[in-house]
């Protein structure tokens, strides 16, 4: 399947040839360079407190794109641009929005290459996130089995970066000399993130404040009929659902497969199937979570839903029930896969080649399953149009 195109590659805001022909150099340097130490860099499989459960540690960028005046990161056509990876369900939900809102001429693109490689060899055993181009050889998986092509990649055209790490280095390198912040780019390089290529810096990388600047913020520059995912007048009700799908379903399915107790496991994997009955439940009813009008709420639920049979029940053990048991749920998947700007975001490739293989202690040799084919039954016909209908007559 074709994924997202790289949008405005070619910017003006681009960084001189000299200047990205140095930022490796800087970059292999930054963290010896700042207080943080490579020692410290680490990835969501070191989050978890004393009892073994998952803890996902906060985003560090948290800026924002305004319209409003004087602000620091206006709204602006390719200025910024987007680095996502497929597989991860939380910068897929950022890709996600920036399509529907037809945004792919606007914000440039980069995709990185599903499996994870080390970051920093020779100074620690990080491994995380790196570009690859789709001509390049494939990967060899963590486990030193496999191969990995790079197919669907989009390197970094912005930066020249060969990891994310060094993205997050870059700008805590120039923050500080800016006078902004203590040059500690963190300890942990996650995707998405949405990149200044005027100030050579991150904006954010939370993706939930990311959707909400990609639906409201960049409205001048977008043509045709898009749909507002976060309406003002479902804000409050947008916020509640996403509380809890994102602690007990989002993020549940971590909990499960990151838990490092069976106390931590058992905890989790019951918050996640009481929610996936109460969102069966709520859909039953209603097309979408929140009434008859897709919002950011179903995007994101569906991010891991679409994943879920594919990878959760088997690799992060949540296996109590498939998706395709609940038939509301399943139904409500194929709406949302075939949603213009939705479907076209998925790519079951990268996602079950970075789970199945990023991670040796969870799978050592690095195997990936071949079902269940879940993309395919998502372009099967449903029957949620029929919801909004029965809404209006029941109004």
């Amino acid at each position: 399947m074709m994924m997202l195109s790289a949008g405005a590659l070619g910017s003006s805001f681009a960084p001189r040839a000299g200047a990205r022909a140095s930022i490796r150099l800087r970059s292999a340097n930054a963290l010896r360079a700042f207080a943080s130490g490579g020692d410290n860099a680490r990835s969501a499989l070191d989050e978890s407190d004393v009892k073994g459960r998952f803890v996902r540690t906060p985003s560090l960028f948290r800026n924002k794109i305004s319209k409003e005046e004087g602000e620091r990161f206006p709204p602006a056509r390719d200025r910024y641009h987007l680095y996502v990876s497929h597989a991860c369900p939380w910068a897929n939900r950022a890709a996600a929005t920036m399509r529907l809102k037809k945004l792919q001429d606007v914000i440039g693109l980069s995709v990185v290459h599903p499996t994870w490689q080390k970051t920093c060899p020779g100074q620690d055993d990080h491994a995380g996130w790196i570009f690859k181009d789709p001509s390049d050889p494939p990967l060899t998986p963590l486990a030193g089995v496999g191969s990995i092509p790079c197919d669907g990649c989009i390197p970094d055209s912005v930066n020249g970066a060969k990891t994310i790490r060094e993205l997050y280095e870059l700008a805590a390198q120039n923050d500080l000399k800016a006078g902004r912040g203590d040059g500690n780019p963190g300890h942990k390089y996650s995707v998405p993130i949405l990149w200044d290529k005027v100030e050579g810096t991150i904006v954010n990388n939370e993706s939930e404040e990311l959707l909400r600047m990609l639906n409201s913020e960049f409205t001048d520059f977008i043509e045709g009929d898009v749909p507002d995912v976060c309406p003002s007048g479902l804000v409050e009700e947008i916020e509640e659902v996403n509380s809890w799908v994102y602690d007990n379903i989002n993020n549940g399915v971590y909990k499960c497969g990151f838990a490092k107790s069976q106390e931590a496991y058992d905890e989790a994997v019951e918050a996640l199937y009481k929610h996936l009955d109460k969102a069966e439940e709520i859909l039953s009813k209603q097309r979408f979570l929140c009434g008859e009008q897709l919002t950011e709420a179903d995007i994101r639920l569906f991010m891991t839903l679409v994943r879920f049979d594919e990878v959760y029940v088997v690799y992060f053990k949540c296996n109590k029930k498939s998706i395709t048991d609940y038939p509301n749920l399943r139904n409500y998947c194929r709406d949302l896969y075939q949603t213009p700007g939705i479907g076209e975001s998925i790519n079951m490739d990268h996602i079950k080649r970075h789970y199945y293989t990023s991670h040796p202690t969870l799978n050592s040799y690095a195997v990936v399953p071949t079902g269940p084919q879940v993309l395919k039954d998502l372009t099967a016909p449903h029957d949620r149009a029929a919801m909004s209908t029965t809404q209006m007559l029941n109004a």
